[in-house]
């Protein structure tokens, strides 16, 4: 017979669960918060009473056990497919706008999207494919890093986690995860259909069919989504028009089998496809900003596909969980890289001299993986949540590459690299109330990780002077890591909780994808392993009876061997260097329901990310010096949102309809541009709306998305004072929107 566990939450609310920013205030309003041991999160914004007094409770999967958010030691905002939707994020940069202490990278391919979290992360791009400063997991199975900027639909819930994540989580993520959870089917028949148009050609359209295949042993759900948008970042070379459109087909599919009342097993199969122009790096300060000169254009084309089996079984006082998977990851580019603009400023000559393309290159790139997991853990509701288990990781991974530049022989010539990883990891995690102290529990977890990593990396000249003809270099790393968190948490009251937390986060060093020294017939050298401790203090709190949350925390990172790629003026290439860095700040997240209907979320974040110890050889080759800030993150984010939901009445429309009204403003402060802070990333306000109405399954809306038309520049490259050029996100689109439920 099935046993009675714990209600399981369906997970239709937001909940942001956040860290704290005053020590004393933190503690003083933990202690005036609100009523039930349940902490709150926000209201599900598709609840179908629209005016319940208090925002619903929420569960999450973050260390890989159901649990209330609330009661977690560690600073997690997560969205529910409620504010999923009504938010429209279809995409990573849209998700990330609404979680504090986030910088973003991106050259617009879809590949090159890399994230800091809290001053940690990539210095604006990875050393190597294997970085693992901030890890995507979909229903857990790790994502590959260039593979990790997906399409966002049909999902649950999405949790991004901050701070190190290398206990429970089979990649050591050092900076944070993405834990996204996808839609599952029912035992009753759903369909779905959604479609958008807008400016710029701005489609989208989506699919879903899911229902029970046979009767309570069997239900299959199908999703099919595409989206696409023309460029519009002008190309004024001629012949050519715009640059930066987008277009991508996605598609997912699972089976869940229930044999037995305590078994469950989950097929789920997935694929994308990915059609960009990006329009790489602009020249700034200029009077059309954004604007190129290119002949020819580039493309980016990524592919990607994948398979989980998912095998869960309940027993009397655990659960079993075994998970299998493969990811498979390919990705085609040409990239002029001599921008006209840009270079006319770098050699003083006319545009013109650059077109067509003097320099200019292809990237072909393929990775398979393979992931297994076996997990023990306490059943949901347990007194003394636990979780164990071991992983095992591996992946192959090929670059081929061909540059061909008039000007620098570093980047001249064909290479064709190799490499894997072969990953092995154990770890515990448990929570323990402290005897005689109900209101104190200690959380304790630790993992320990093997990597190994191969590489053969062969280099072919392609006759420009100073490069040998070949060069071939080969070898084997290893690594071992020992991560982990501790932290203590109280119950001030029945609604108010503080805590305080160590973590201890790494990742694995390795090679770099791309070969800089091999045309001199000289070997690379590998980058080091990085290593860090994060300490957190945080609040997390429900009052006004239930009517509003307010989460909060403090955070410090010490961080050893961070690695850089510094570009290195004389040759115009990349180079591997490690530094220290070190960052505090603190976050914030509350939501509160002003009236029926009527409900303010609001997040900020602080930030401030230094360098330091940085050695003389960095600092000559990169421009880098103590106290220099960390590039990429930003010193402030904000994200506000006022919803407005509730029945039509007043329209006559009667009871069964609802007006849905949403506006939203973001902030991200100036960023710098690269370690030697040679010049800053402006800050920029974006602005989105949404307007609609709801009835008997049926909806249509209209949408303004970006309407300040903002230019989010999201990477920085410093050529000389006279010449920095950034790559840009897009500008404004305005649309409507429909969907059927039936």
């Amino acid at each position: 017979m099935k046993r009675d566990h714990p209600e399981r939450s369906p997970a239709k609310s937001l909940e942001w669960g956040l860290p704290s920013a005053l020590g004393v205030v933190l503690t003083g309003v933990a202690i005036l918060g609100g009523t039930a041991p349940e902490r709150s999160a926000r209201a599900q914004s598709t609840a179908p009473d629209a005016g319940t007094i208090v925002l619903e409770p929420v569960k999450v999967t973050a260390r890989k056990i159901t649990e209330s958010l609330q009661d977690l030691p560690i600073s997690v905002t997560a969205l529910d497919s409620g504010a999923i939707g009504d938010r429209r994020l279809d995409n990573v940069e849209k998700l990330l706008r609404e979680v504090p202490n986030v910088g973003f990278s991106s050259l617009g391919d879809g590949r090159s999207t890399f994230l800091s979290v809290r001053g940690i992360g990539p210095m604006s791009q990875p050393l190597s494919y294997d970085d693992t400063s901030t890890v995507t997991y979909v229903d857990g199975v790790p994502q590959p890093l260039f593979g990790s900027d997906l399409k966002l639909f049909d999902l649950d819930r999405v949790e991004v986690l901050r701070g190190p994540q290398g206990t429970v989580f089979g990649r050591n993520a050092q900076a944070a995860a993405i834990n996204v959870i996808t839609n599952k089917p029912g035992d009753r028949p759903e369909f779905s259909v959604r479609g958008e148009l807008g400016t710029n050609w701005y489609r989208v359209g989506e699919a879903v069919a899911s229902g029970p295949l046979v009767a309570d042993k069997l239900a299959g759900r199908i999703a099919f989504s595409y989206s696409g948008v023309e460029g519009d970042v002008l190309n004024i070379a001629p012949g050519f028009s715009s640059l930066g459109s987008i277009e991508n087909g996605a598609f997912r599919g699972t089976l869940v089998g229930t044999p037995n009342p305590d078994t469950t097993l989950t097929v789920s199969f997935f694929g994308q496809k990915d059609n960009n122009r990006p329009s790489n790096f602009v020249l700034k300060n200029t009077s059309d900003f954004p604007v190129v000169a290119l002949d020819p254009e580039g493309y980016a084309r990524r592919g990607l596909w994948g398979a989980s089996l998912t095998a869960k079984h309940d027993f009397d006082s655990l659960s079993l969980t075994s998970l299998t998977a493969f990811n498979h990851y390919d990705y085609q580019q040409l990239s002029n890289n001599s921008e006209a603009l840009t270079f006319s400023k770098v050699f003083g000559l006319a545009p013109n001299s650059f077109l067509p393309a003097t320099d200019f290159s292809t990237y072909d790139e393929l990775q398979s993986s393979f992931y297994q997991e076996l997990r023990l853990s306490s059943l949901p509701g347990a007194r003394v949540p636990w979780v164990a288990g071991a992983t095992y990781y591996h992946d192959d991974f090929r670059l081929l590459s061909y540059y061909q530049s008039a000007f620098f022989s570093s980047t001249n010539g064909t290479r064709d690299n190799n490499y894997s990883t072969s990953s092995y990891a154990v770890f515990g995690e448990v929570t323990v109330p402290v005897p005689k102290f109900e209101r104190l529990k200690v959380t304790a977890g630790l993992r320990y990780t093997h990597d190994d990593k191969t590489f053969d990396a062969q280099y072919r000249s392609n006759s420009f002077p100073g490069t040998v003809p070949y060069f071939r270099q080969s070898g084997l790393l290893s690594f071992d890591l020992v991560t982990g968190r501790a932290a203590l948490s109280y119950d001030i009251a029945e609604d108010s909780t503080v805590y305080a937390s160590v973590s201890r986060g790494a990742k694995s060093g390795g090679f770099p994808n791309f070969t800089n020294s091999a045309p001199a017939g000289q070997p690379d050298q590998p980058y080091r392993q990085s290593t860090s401790w994060t300490y957190e203090l945080g609040t997390k709190n429900r009052f006004l009876g239930g009517r509003a949350f307010f989460n909060a925390a403090l955070f410090f990172n010490d961080v050893k061997d961070q690695n850089l790629f510094a570009l290195d003026s004389s040759s115009f290439t990349f180079v591997p260097k490690p530094l220290d860095t070190e960052s505090y700040g603190a976050e914030i997240e509350l939501g509160i329901r002003l009236a029926r209907g009527l409900d303010l979320f609001a997040s900020a974040g602080y930030t401030h990310a230094t360098i330091k110890n940085v050695s003389a050889d960095v600092a000559a080759s990169s421009g880098a010096k103590d106290g220099n800030r960390v590039p990429s993150v930003p010193a402030f984010t904000t994200s506000t949102t006022l919803q407005y939901r509730d029945t039509a009445t007043w329209l006559g429309l009667g009871d069964r309809a609802q007006v849905m009204a949403l506006a939203q403003h973001q902030y991200v402060g100036e960023r710098a541009a690269d370690v030697g802070n040679h010049f800053n990333l402006d800050a920029y306000h974006m602005v989105n709306v949404k307007a609609g109405v709801e009835l008997q399954g049926f909806s249509i809306y209209a949408f303004g998305q970006n309407l300040t038309d903002a230019r989010p520049q999201y990477i920085g490259l410093y050529y000389g004072p006279t010449a920095q050029a950034v790559t840009v996100g897009y500008g404004r689109v305005l649309g409507i929107g429909a969907s059927m439920r039936f």
